[in-house]
This record gives structure tokens, C-alpha cells and sequence, in this order.
């Protein structure tokens, strides 16, 4: 049933982006009962895209991926792996450029994408960026400069979450860096 419905979903919602999730959950026939749209990334989107941009990710991802014997390690997991790599990898080699191109890109993450990736960018890359570069001698401030004005807006909010100051529910605890 669901491939009678696409192409009435793609007449309605033409393609337009890469990151563009058409759902439809339909009953009978050709009409769907319900239709969400979302044009931004969704938490599938993130990981490939971040592997495809940062090329000097790939081989610390594809140990991770092996480390996992090629099975999801969850979002969260991968989103760590990509931290490590900014924090021992990106920043300390002084690619700022590459750097500020990554935070634009959480930028618009953070104003354009799904809920879940949203959360993601704000849970796990922001949350463990704080805590593993508060690990280094540049520390986390090292990283305010770079941040777009969302950005910095859940930056501040989670500072306060951690001071205690804030009613925004708490994650796991920090996850680390270690070699795959």
C-alpha cells in the first residue's frame, strides 16, 4: 500500500533538498491518513554527512564502526566518536576554518533539523565537546568563538544545567574518548 502512496507524496511534496523525510502512515486505499514533513536533516542524516564533510574523521570512524562489528552503536556513541575527533584531532592541528565550517553546520542543525537532531547536537556534541575539551589545556572555552547565536544559546543553557541552575532533564553521565 505505502508504494501506491509515494508518488501522490512526492506530486505533493516535490523533492527539493537532501534533507527532506516524507512520512505517510495510510489505511486504505490511496489516501493517507497522515502526512509529517520535514525539511531539515533527521538523526540518520547526521553521522554520514559529518563521515563525507570532515574527511580526517573517516579513519577514527571506521575503527568505531569496526570496534562495533559493524552493528549501530546508537547516535549518541557515534556523535562522541566525532567529538574526539574535533577536540584531538581538528582543533588542536589549528584548522580553524574547518572548525567554524562544523559549527555553522550545528547551527543549522539546531534551527533547521528534526527534534531528535536537534537533541543530538545539543546532548551529544555540544554536552561532550564541554566536557572532553574541559579536559585539555585549550579547554571548552576554546570553542565559544566558533559558536552561531543558537548555538550559544544552548551552550549557555546547558553551563547552567551543570551549575545546577536549570530545570532541563539530565543525560548520562559523560562519555569519553578511547580508541576503538
Amino acid at each position: 500500500m505505502l508504494v501506491g502512496v509515494i508518488p501522490i507524496a512526492l506530486k505533493m511534496f516535490p523533492f527539493r533538498g537532501l534533507f527532506e523525510t516524507v512520512i505517510i502512515i495510510a489505511s486504505t486505499m490511496n489516501n493517507p491518513d497522515w502526512i509529517f514533513w520535514h525539511n531539515g536533516p533527521v538523526e540518520s542524516d547526521i553521522m554520514p554527512r559529518l563521515v563525507a564533510e570532515f574527511p580526517g574523521f573517516r579513519s577514527r570512524w571506521e575503527k568505531h564502526v569496526e570496534s562495533w562489528n559493524g552493528k549501530p552503536a546508537g547516535n549518541y556513541n557515534a556523535i562522541t566518536q566525532f567529538v574526539c575527533f574535533v577536540v584531538e584531532d581538528l582543533y588542536p592541528s589549528g584548522k580553524t576554518q574547518e572548525v567554524q565550517r562544523l559549527f555553522d553546520m550545528m547551527e543549522d542543525w539546531l534551527k533547521n533539523g528534526s527534534n531528535g537532531v536537534q537533541e543530538l547536537v545539543v546532548v551529544g556534541f555540544f554536552e561532550d565537546l564541554q566536557n572532553l575539551a574541559s579536559q585539555q589545556a585549550f579547554g571548552k572555552e576554546a570553542f565559544v568563538p566558533f559558536l552561531g547565536p543558537k548555538s550559544r544559546e544552548e551552550w549557555d543553557e546547558l553551563e547552567r544545567y551543570w551549575a545546577g541552575k536549570s530545570n532541563i532533564p539530565r543525560s548520562s553521565s559523560p562519555r569519553g574518548c578511547s580508541d576503538p
